[in-house]
């Protein structure tokens, strides 16, 4: 094991990987699951394989590049770091003189993961300077605040638990692509005798194992949960000690879902009414039951309602009583981590303006006071945000003033004025917690950084005394940071040190019992301390305090001349071989190889369309053009790209996101791209 080491995988997923690592004469040639990992169990997702390719991709930054030619074209000459770091300070003091602080922008995304290098390092170095704040609301903010509305926190059941339930909801989740260890445990569960059932507008590989599949309309979910609802209440199927003692406002949700019958919400989610019926009395007899809740239904101009109803459910049929019953939604909120302290945010004095990530491209070109400097950092907003002309026209300013800290040459890149090279996690210290498993994981560097490569912190440390700050943190090293991150007083934390987590590697939070019961003796944490079915808080903050379905913004209902235009939604969910943008410069065989559009056969024959022809896809947002893939397991009106190609791998240069809406989500200012009307034809012409 000399030549093996243990790492992390830093990606966006809830899995975070136990990784072992192969060097040979310094360079990282193999990686395996880590097989002594409580969840990687020995094995990786297709993706992962590939990162040895990742790490020596001929796309890798290796050294500081400064722009010598227009924005957009990519043309770099190479710098020393001290130019680079002279170059950004400079162009930073002129622009904080001129402009004001809150004139920078930072922009960070989820392609590095880690407390330190995801999360502190650049934020200590941006609230020092007083710039404006990042609102980080693309995938779960809407939901996270419509869960809080029900259960007070946002805290799920443990997915550990899977194989103790007697009912496993796999609901608008992908996990062969998203979160490849959750199969074994459903299998697992399977095996014990549980009922396994997907809801899901893509027929996708999990409905293989599946004992019934529902295939709702896109957006219609919380219609769905709703018709649930009325079938468990209206035949008494609900847990009445468990609603009485630990719930609040049943006779108003009683009252609410008789406008919800079974057929009215066939008409909605165009799943038949007897189905609906089975489902409320599966749900309502299998006890554990458990629901895992995927971000994809949230990124709709409904999502944060949706979440919120969906949550209604499990505290109807009293699921919360079971240890490991109940509902997942992302647990990183149960770890004990002092963000305020760690970030440093009482290096800023005010409070600075906060700018939503989803609406990049709008900031840039329309913000008042505006944008004239911005550092992107562990993101590729100009391949994976919304409305993308807007982005790449905010991009192409010749005032403004781009820094990208990147592994590789991105599309973001291709805009910047600086770039500077950032290792990859085999080549840096970070601390990961995962927000499927409740653990913790150490990852050290296995190879020295290729190139002139640097980790975030110290980059972010660098730039901090190159503008003048002497606050202590910025002589933080990555060890320094993870040990006051461990250093808190929490129970969840008591004895997990840094010696440990070398000896051990993954070690779960310290949490009585098996599995940990995220409310126990069923106390919540809303403002009645029970489950709220009616929320006084959500009628307060403008809501409807009921669970609801709320049309989506772009539809026949909402908008019926814009659905005649572009009578198509385009869903853009997860591929097989890439994690957001990640991956996506990396082929092999097997993998996707072009970006395809899958559509029903009713759709494409009236449009004479077949697999395999080019098609173009659009709206009044922008076009791209996909190769077709026709068949009948799409409902007729839906279409799905899977995958976020970068613009540059694409034909005629975009990808979806030219047509996705930058149109914020009902809550918190989450993200809708899945709300997205197009229409599509066919492509005579070669693309």
């Amino acid at each position: 094991m000399n030549n093996e080491f243990r790492s992390v995988c830093p990606h966006d997923c809830p899995d975070t990987c136990g990784i072992i690592s192969r060097v040979e004469d310094g360079k990282l040639v193999k990686v395996k699951g880590d097989p002594d990992h409580f969840v990687t169990r020995g094995f990786l997702c297709k993706k992962v394989m590939n990162y040895p390719e990742r790490v020596y991709s001929p796309d890798r930054v290796l050294y500081p590049l400064k722009r010598v030619g227009e924005k957009g074209v990519g043309k770099f000459e190479r710098i020393s770091w001290d130019e680079a770091i002279n170059t950004i300070t400079s162009q930073f003091k002129v622009i904080i003189n001129r402009y004001g602080a809150e004139s920078i922008l930072p922009f960070s995304g989820s392609g590095t993961l880690g407390l330190v290098n995801g999360n502190v390092a650049g934020k200590r170095f941006f609230n020092r300077m007083s710039a404006s704040g990042l609102d980080r609301t693309i995938c779960s903010k809407g939901g996270r605040i419509g869960y809080k509305y029900t259960m007070g926190a946002s805290l799920g059941a443990d997915p550990l638990a899977i194989p103790q339930s007697k009912l496993v909801i796999s609901w608008g989740t992908n996990p062969y692509y998203t979160n490849i260890h959750q199969i074994p445990l459903i299998k697992e569960a399977k095996k014990n005798g549980a009922l396994h059932v997907v809801i899901n507008p893509d027929k996708i590989k999990s409905v293989e194992m599946a004992d019934l599949y529902i295939q709702p309309a896109p957006g219609s979910d919380a219609a769905l949960a709703l018709g649930v609802m009325n079938v468990i209440i209206n035949e008494s199927l609900y847990d009445s000690d468990f609603v009485k003692n630990h719930t609040e406002g049943f006779t108003e949700l009683s009252e609410r879902v008789q406008e919800y019958s079974p057929e009215k919400v066939e008409g909605i989610t165009g799943v038949d009414k007897e189905t609906i019926r089975k489902f409320a009395a599966i749900y309502a007899d299998s006890k554990p039951s458990f629901i895992y809740a995927g971000s994809g239904m949230q990124h709709h101009t409904n999502g944060g309602m949706m979440i919120r109803t969906i949550a209604c459910l499990p505290g109807l049929v009293g699921a919360w009583k079971h240890p490991g019953g109940g509902m997942f939604y992302p647990t990183s909120e149960a770890f004990p981590i002092q963000w305020d302290i760690l970030e440093g945010n009482d290096l800023c004095p005010g409070s600075p303006r906060s700018i939503n990530m989803n609406r990049l491209g709008h900031t840039l070109l329309h913000e008042d006071p505006g944008i004239y400097g911005l550092f992107v950092y562990n993101s590729n907003p100009a391949a994976v945000l919304f409305n993308q002309r807007k982005v790449i026209a905010g991009l192409q300013r010749e005032d403004l003033f781009t820094v990208v800290h990147e592994q590789l040459l991105t599309d973001t890149t291709r805009y910047a004025d600086i770039v500077l090279p950032a290792t990859t996690e085999f080549e840096h210290t970070d601390l990961h917690y995962s927000y499927f498993h409740l653990s913790l994981q150490l990852n050290e560097p296995v190879i020295e950084p290729l190139g002139e490569s640097r980790p975030n912190i110290d980059t972010f440390n660098t730039l901090a005394k190159s503008m003048g700050f002497q606050d202590s943190c910025f002589d933080d090293t990555a060890i320094d940071t993870i040990n006051s991150a461990l250093g808190v007083d929490s129970s969840y934390l008591r004895g997990i040190t840094l010696e440990r987590l070398r000896d051990e590697g993954a070690i779960r939070l310290n949490m009585p019992g098996e599995f940990h019961i995220p409310y126990r003796d069923l106390k919540f944490y809303t403002p009645s301390g029970k489950i709220e079915f009616y929320s006084d808080k959500m009628k307060g903050d403008g809501y409807d305090p009921l669970p609801a379905h709320i049309p989506i913004g772009e539809g026949p209902l909402t908008s019926p001349d814009l659905y005649e235009k572009y009578p198509v939604y385009l869903l853009t969910p997860s591929a097989k071989s890439f994690l957001n943008s990640n991956f996506a410069n990396i082929r092999e065989q097997g993998s996707e190889e072009e970006p395809i559009l899958e559509l029903n056969s009713l759709d494409a024959g009236r449009r004479g369309i077949k697999t395999g022809d080019k098609v173009r896809v659009f709206n009044e947002r922008g076009e791209c053009a996909l190769m077709a893939s026709v068949g009948d397991y799409l409902k007729e009106g839906v279409a799905i790209n899977k995958g976020i190609w970068w613009n540059s791998l694409s034909p005629g240069g975009c990808n979806s996101n030219q047509t996705t809406p930058d149109r914020l989500a009902d809550m918190g200012g989450g993200s809708t791209y899945n709300t997205n009307l197009v229409q599509i034809e066919k492509v005579n012409s070669p693309v």
